[in-house]
C-alpha cells in the first residue's frame, strides 16, 4: 500500500511548488496563461454600465419568454425556459473580463456575472430547465479562481488588493454561500495565488482570515437554546459581541455550512503553506484536531517526509477518539488527497506506514481489524496474508499459527455477536455474491483455512441461514455433517 501513496503524494507535492496542498497547484497557474493576450490583441474592457445593460435586458426577454411558454402550457410541472441568449451573454462578457489587463475593472464584470447568474438562478428554483445554469456557475466561478493568478501575478499590490476584494465580496453573498457554498469558497481560494508573492500576501491573509470569522469562530454549543435562562444584562452582552456573526450564519443550512467550514479549513492551511508560516499552519492543526481533512493533510506530510511511526500514531489515535471507527474509515475512503488510494480509510494510512516501518507486529494488528471487521469477499485475502506474515517472517511455526488463528476464531465470533446485538441484517446483492452485515467471509476463510471445527459449529449457530445461502461453497441446503 505504501508505494502507490508515496508516488501520489510526490507528484501532489510537484504540483504545490513542494508543498502537500488542498486546493492550488501549477495547474491553475498554467490555466490562467491561457486567459492571457497578446499585448497587441487584447480587447477593450466592456465599460461596467454597459455590461448591466446587456444583462437586464437578456435576462428580460428570458422572463418575458418564460411567460409566454407558461402562457401557451397550463401544467406548471412542465415549465421550463430558454437560457441560451442570457447564457451566451454572460461568457461574453466573462471571457471579456478574462483576457483583460484591467484587473480590478475585470473583477467588476465577472462579480456582475457570479450575481446575475446566481440570482437568475434563485428565481428559477422550479424551472426543470435550469440545469445549465448551474453548470453556467460553475464554470465561472472556476474561471474566475484561475483569473485571479494573473491579477496575482502581473498586477501591482494595490490593483490585486482591490481586484481580490471584489471577488471575495462576490463570494462572500448571504444567498451565494447559503445556495452555492462551494463555489462561493472556490472563490475565495483564490486568494491562495497571492500568497506566493511578498508584497500581495497581505490582501490573502486578509481574505481568508474573514472566512475563518465568518465560519469558524463562532459557538457550535447549546448556549443558545440555554440564553432563556440568562439574565438580561448577560444576554445584551452576548448580541453585542455575536450579532455580526449570527446575521451571517443563522440562515445558512447545515450542509452549506458544513461545505464553507471544510473549505475555509483546507484553504487556510493551503495559505499558511504556501506562505511558510510554520506557526499558523501548526495552530490550525492545534486548534482543529476534530477535522479529518486536517489531520488526514498532517498524516500525508509526515508519510511524504518519511516520518511514518508519527504518521501510525497519528491515525491510530485520530480512530481512538472517534465514536465510531467504521463510520470515520468510510469518511476517511472518499478524500480528495488521496483519492482511491485508501480503501481501509484510516487504517490503509496505519497499514501503509507498518508496511515501511517493516513492523510485523503492527501490520499483523492491521490485517487481524480488516479479518474481525470483514463482511464481504475483497478482505478475505488478509487471512492468507496474515498467515503468511506471521510464518515467514513472524517466526511462527505451523503449530503457533493455528494457536493464534483459533484466538482470531473466537474474537470473530464475539465480533458476530456484536453484530446481531447492534446492526440491522441488511442483505444486498452485488453480481453473484451475497453481503450480509452478519456475516464474515474472511472468518469463514479462516475456519475453512485451518479446519477450525469447532468455530464453524459456533459461527452456525449465531447465524442461522444455512437453509437460505450456500455455507463456504457446499451448496444451498448444506448441514454441519456436509
Amino acid at each position: 500500500m505504501l508505494d502507490p501513496i508515496q508516488q501520489h503524494l510526490d507528484a501532489r507535492a510537484e504540483q504545490g511548488k513542494g508543498h502537500l496542498l488542498f486546493l492550488w497547484s501549477t495547474q491553475l497557474r498554467e490555466a490562467a496563461k491561457t486567459f492571457c493576450a497578446q499585448p497587441d490583441e487584447e480587447r477593450p474592457l466592456i465599460p461596467l454600465i454597459d455590461a448591466q445593460t446587456m444583462l437586464s435586458d437578456t435576462i428580460r426577454r428570458c422572463h418575458e419568454r418564460f411567460i409566454i411558454h407558461i402562457s401557451k402550457h397550463s401544467d406548471a410541472y412542465s415549465k421550463s425556459c430558454d437560457y441560451t441568449e442570457f447564457i451566451k451573454t454572460v461568457q461574453a462578457i466573462a471571457g471579456n473580463a478574462l483576457q483583460s489587463s484591467d484587473y480590478a475593472s475585470a473583477c467588476g464584470n465577472l462579480r456582475l456575472c457570479i450575481h446575475e447568474v446566481h440570482a437568475l438562478l434563485l428565481s428559477s428554483e422550479n424551472d426543470d430547465g435550469s440545469e445549465p445554469l448551474l453548470t453556467l456557475m460553475d464554470d465561472l466561478a472556476m474561471r474566475v479562481r484561475c483569473y485571479m493568478e494573473n491579477a496575482a501575478e502581473f498586477a501591482d499590490s494595490s490593483t490585486a488588493g482591490k481586484a481580490l476584494n471584489t471577488i471575495a465580496q462576490a463570494a462572500n453573498e448571504k444567498d451565494m454561500r447559503q445556495c452555492e457554498p462551494l463555489n462561493s469558497m472556490l472563490l475565495i481560494s483564490s486568494a491562495l495565488a497571492f500568497a506566493q508573492y511578498d508584497d500581495k500576501r497581505i490582501w490573502a491573509y486578509d481574505v481568508i482570515e474573514n472566512a475563518i470569522t465568518r465560519n469558524l469562530e463562532y459557538s457550535f454549543n447549546e448556549e443558545s437554546e440555554e440564553s432563556d435562562e440568562d439574565d438580561e444584562d448577560d444576554e445584551d452582552e452576548d448580541n453585542e459581541d455575536t450579532s455580526e456573526v449570527d446575521d451571517e450564519t443563522d440562515f445558512i443550512p447545515d450542509e452549506s455550512l458544513h461545505v464553507l467550514q471544510l473549505f475555509t479549513l483546507m484553504s487556510a492551511y493551503d495559505l499558511y503553506a504556501l506562505s511558510n508560516d510554520d506557526a499558523g499552519r501548526e495552530q490550525l492543526l492545534k486548534d482543529y484536531p476534530e477535522s479529518m481533512a486536517l489531520t488526514l493533510m498532517n498524516a500525508a506530510n509526515m508519510i511524504h517526509e518519511g516520518h511514518l511511526r508519527s504518521a501510525y500514531m497519528l491515525a491510530q489515535d485520530f480512530l481512538l477518539s472517534s465514536r465510531d471507527m467504521e463510520d470515520v474509515d468510510i469518511d476517511a475512503r472518499h478524500n480528495g488527497l488521496l483519492p482511491d488510494l485508501l480503501p481501509h480509510g484510516w487504517h490503509t494510512i496505519m497499514e501503509c506506514c507498518a508496511e515501511g516501518l517493516n513492523d510485523v507486529g503492527l501490520l499483523a494488528n492491521v490485517y487481524r481489524y480488516y479479518i474481525l471487521s470483514c463482511n464481504d469477499r475483497s478482505d478475505t485475502h488478509y487471512v492468507s496474508k496474515l498467515r503468511n506474515l506471521l510464518r515467514i517472517y513472524g517466526g511462527l511455526s505451523a503449530e503457533e499459527w493455528h494457536d493464534v488463528a483459533d484466538g482470531l476464531a473466537r474474537d470473530c465470533a464475539r465480533n458476530i455477536i456484536d453484530r446481531i446485538k447492534y446492526q440491522p441484517e441488511i442483505t444486498t446483492k452485488g453480481g453473484t455474491q451475497r453481503h450480509s452485515s452478519w456475516r464474515n467471509p474472511a472468518y469463514e476463510k479462516l475456519i475453512v483455512d485451518e479446519r477450525l471445527s469447532d468455530a464453524a459449529l459456533t459461527y452456525c449457530v449465531m447465524v442461522d441461514y444455512l437453509l437460505a445461502i450456500p455455507f463456504f461453497g457446499l451448496g444451498e441446503r448444506s448441514s454441519i455433517s456436509a
